[in-house]
């Protein structure tokens, strides 16, 4: 019953959010790994169906062994009625932490997509540089959810371009104030992390390992049709010793989706600043407090259910399919 009430918590909640323009977002995922990164692109989408957001494009950061990311993203948009999204993978692929996926082979062969084998698809920088340039100065937020080697291309290879066009940059990754051992899509690419954390030109706001670590999800999704590429990627991916889809999982990635789009709603954020991040040679996040930037980083205000109730709600909400890209 608690779970209930929760549920219907937070689609009150959603239903009461202010109208705004849409958020124009990009996802930079490694849609590989783990199937938050699915649940986090459900998020996006369903936000979207809301009018709240606009996905121009998905980038992916990891090399996936299975060659798959980029058609588990597309059957992902393909499901929520967003046919012709531009994506884009990384060719150089990180440094550390290289993985088969649990479900991106699944969701290529099993689910309708028009995507390419990841290395013919194009580079994940010409889709950034292209998608950005065609945006309003200050209109972007990126939402990274993975390594960090698209975002450091940016950075050296169009700081100018990121300076202009990207709002702000909502990054999954560390463990704050201080992390207790290197946080995988930091230690993914750790290089790429610091060059990120040092020279990125404009806001970033960090969601720790701490915050999805509480959040647990993903059951909802039995709820949904069989034919949902979603809900596939948890009945694939384990957890433990059973799969995600029973009982849910952590959403280390969906948390930072939610907060790209919808911001510091105060009644489930509170967002620490008047600091920056600092990433070590080993890949280890501390906070400096006092120290000069644009950073910030969030905690979970308030019972941790109630903001995975609002995640639940949103992942396993139907698709409309009746938008353009």
């Amino acid at each position: 019953m608690r779970a209930y009430i929760l549920l219907l918590a937070s689609l009150l909640s959603a239903a009461s959010v202010a109208t705004a323009a849409p958020v124009r977002i990009i996802l930079d995922t490694d849609m590989s790994g783990d199937c938050d990164d699915a649940g986090a692109l459900a998020v996006i989408h369903a936000l979207a169906d809301r009018g709240e957001c606009r996905l121009l494009a998905v980038v992916t950061n990891r090399k996936d062994k299975t060659n798959a990311s980029a058609a588990a993203v597309d059957a992902i948009n393909t499901y929520y009625g967003r046919v012709g999204i531009p994506i884009g993978t990384d060719k150089v692929g990180p440094t550390d932490l290289q993985r088969t996926s649990a479900y991106t082979q699944a969701l290529r062969t099993e689910f309708p997509h028009q995507a390419k084998a990841d290395d013919q698809m194009p580079d994940a920088f010409d889709v950034y540089r292209r998608v950005l340039s065609s945006q309003p100065d200050g209109g972007v937020t990126i939402c990274s959810v993975g390594a960090f080697s698209n975002l450091a291309e940016l950075c050296r290879r169009a700081p100018e371009l990121v300076r202009t066009k990207v709002r702000r940059l909502v990054v999954m990754g560390g463990e704050f104030p201080k992390s207790r051992r290197p946080e995988t899509n930091i230690r993914t690419h750790r290089e790429a992390a610091r060059i990120v954390a040092t020279d990125w030109p404009t806001e970033i706001v960090w969601h720790g390992y701490e915050v999805g670590n509480a959040l647990i999800t993903g059951s909802a999704l039995k709820q949904t049709p069989k034919n949902n590429p979603v809900r596939r990627a948890y009945e694939l991916k384990p957890f433990g010793n059973r799969p995600a889809i029973e009982g849910g999982q952590p959403s280390w990635d969906q948390g930072a989706a939610l907060f790209a789009v919808r911001g510091e709603e105060p009644e489930l954020w509170e967002v620490v600043g008047g600091g920056r991040v600092i990433v070590d040679d080993e890949g280890g996040t501390t906070w400096e407090a006092g120290a000069p930037g644009r950073h910030s980083y969030v905690k979970i205000k308030g019972d941790p259910a109630k903001l995975a109730a609002v995640i639940d709600a949103l992942m396993s909400q139907p698709p409309k399919r009746d938008d353009s890209p």
